[in-house]
């Protein structure tokens, strides 16, 4: 056995200790969800002469540390990611928008309209009591401060939606800084060192995987081992440059997603966590409000039309029940301060004595009051009676029964999303997760291989050791 046995045997252990190594990287990992599973690749040295007709190779090298992943998988994942932001987010606003109604509780618009109407039917058996007008006006008050306090709520809602646009789009430029800034390391390592960065690409991935969750982005790897990132054909990434993102105020008041070198607007194609936020503030917040407002409105105005035509206690006539601004009913509405003298609530159509019609008109608005679909076809979801019209109390139980199935249908799209994605997610760690048992039992594999090249060392040492020291010493 020549010197190159040495050599041989020497590639051996360090390509097993560099097995070992991964190994014990992989097992040091095994609880870091973001992390692939890493394993050597061992190649033949080369060939480095002829022996007796024979080529002789010269041992082991390891030829590359690769991750064990499946890109397509990884593609699929994110995909439904976005599809699942978006969906989340939208159930979520959904789910705030029902507790603002508040109709789980007593304490909602329904209970205070009930209260409302048997206000003017106790005011139409006893027009002359100031008893019965002091609790209408109360009653009244109750209804005006429980639409004000949905309508607030749903204003400071559309804010708090503006401000998480906000953090969502600073939270986009910082990912893509930062895959940038991994982009120009995993090129450089790879560059000099002719090394494949795991650990990097890992933690690309990881910035990848949430960046996808916040809006619908595609990606590829060029030769350079860099990520390219980007919507609609539009690059956010490409190596170490960046295009970033900024939100810009539209004529509404709202902050919209746009470039911010050009300041166009970045369109997400309805998916991601930002496409629900912008979708639930425009559409949802802004429905939601402008059917409180119709409601509003409606019942104001022809509550105000009838009690103008009526005669208070005191013989006057002309005034408002209620007094809003049309730009926001349901968040100005409050009662004609005139009225705080309750003998200038109308009662009575003739002014007479015991005369409660006017109070009965007003009070007949419950059953006759209409609302047709026609003020609704803009919407997603129109009135829920086939062309018809509804009366007042069906009105707001359509709108809250609409609110409820539109959110159900958001949270099961959402849940079905998740449990795609938790199954995709099962199937990746199949492939890329650690394995204790597997990695044992190829540290096994490789600590025996790395003993036997010591050995093998060790029979080439002596035998070495017998040439130089033993032979051709007989006889001396």
């Amino acid at each position: 056995m020549s010197f190159g046995g040495l050599y041989i045997s020497l590639s051996g252990i360090y390509a097993n200790k560099k097995a070992l190594d991964t190994i014990s990287h992989n097992i040091a990992n095994a609880n870091n969800k973001s992390y692939v599973r890493q394993s050597v690749i061992h190649a033949e040295a080369g060939l480095k002469g002829i022996a007796g007709g024979y080529r002789i190779g010269s041992g082991v090298t390891v030829q590359q540390i690769r991750q064990i992943r499946d890109e397509f998988l990884d593609l699929k994942i994110r995909n439904e990611k976005s599809a699942f932001g978006y969906f989340n987010i939208k159930s979520e606003i959904l789910g705030e928008i029902e507790v603002i109604f508040n109709e789980i509780t007593s304490s909602g618009l329904q209970k205070a309209m009930d209260d409302f109407w048997n206000g003017w039917s106790e005011l139409y058996k006893e027009p002359e009591s100031l008893t019965m007008r002091a609790l209408l006006y109360e009653s009244a008050e109750t209804l005006r401060a429980t639409a004000y306090n949905i309508s607030q709520q749903l204003n400071n809602l559309r804010e708090n939606i503006n401000r998480e646009i906000l953090n969502k789009s600073e939270e986009i430029n910082e990912i893509l800084k930062e895959i940038a800034s991994l982009n120009k390391s995993i090129k450089k390592l790879e560059g000099i060192n002719s090394a494949t960065a795991n650990d990097l690409r890992d933690l690309r991935n990881e910035k990848l995987d949430r960046l996808a969750e916040l809006m619908p982005v595609k990606y590829y790897e060029n030769n350079d081992g860099e990520i390219v990132v980007s919507i609609n054909g539009r690059d956010l990434v490409n190596g170490e440059n960046v295009n970033l993102v900024k939100v810009s105020i539209n004529e509404n008041g709202n902050g919209e997603l746009c470039w911010k070198v050009t300041g166009e607007r970045v369109d997400l194609k309805g998916s991601g966590e930002l496409a629900g936020y912008i979708e639930a503030r425009d559409r949802l917040v802004e429905e939601y409000k402008n059917r409180l407002d119709i409601l509003v409105k409606t019942l104001a105005d022809n509550i105000n039309q009838i009690h103008r035509t009526g005669y208070g206690l005191d013989g006057s006539q002309g005034n408002d029940f209620f007094i809003y601004d049309e730009r926001d009913p349901s968040g100005t509405l409050r009662i004609n301060p005139e009225l705080s003298d309750f003998n200038k609530i109308a009662a009575s159509s003739t002014g007479l004595r015991g005369d409660g019609q006017i109070a009965k008109e007003i009070l007949d608005l419950r059953e006759k009051l209409m609302f047709n679909d026609y003020e609704f076809e803009k919407y997603e979801y129109p009135l829920s009676n086939d062309g018809g019209t509804l009366k007042i109390d069906e009105f707001y139980r359509d709108l809250v029964l609409n609110l409820s199935i539109r959110r159900q249908e958001a949270v099961n799209m959402a849940q079905n999303q998740e449990l795609l994605i938790s199954q995709m997610e099962e199937r990746k760690q199949e492939i890329s997760g650690v394995s204790l048992d597997e990695e044992m039992a190829n540290m096994l594999t490789y600590q025996h291989s790395y003993i036997a090249n010591s050995r093998v060392i060790n029979a080439i040492d002596q035998m070495i050791d017998n040439m130089i020291n033993k032979m051709g010493v007989v006889g001396r």
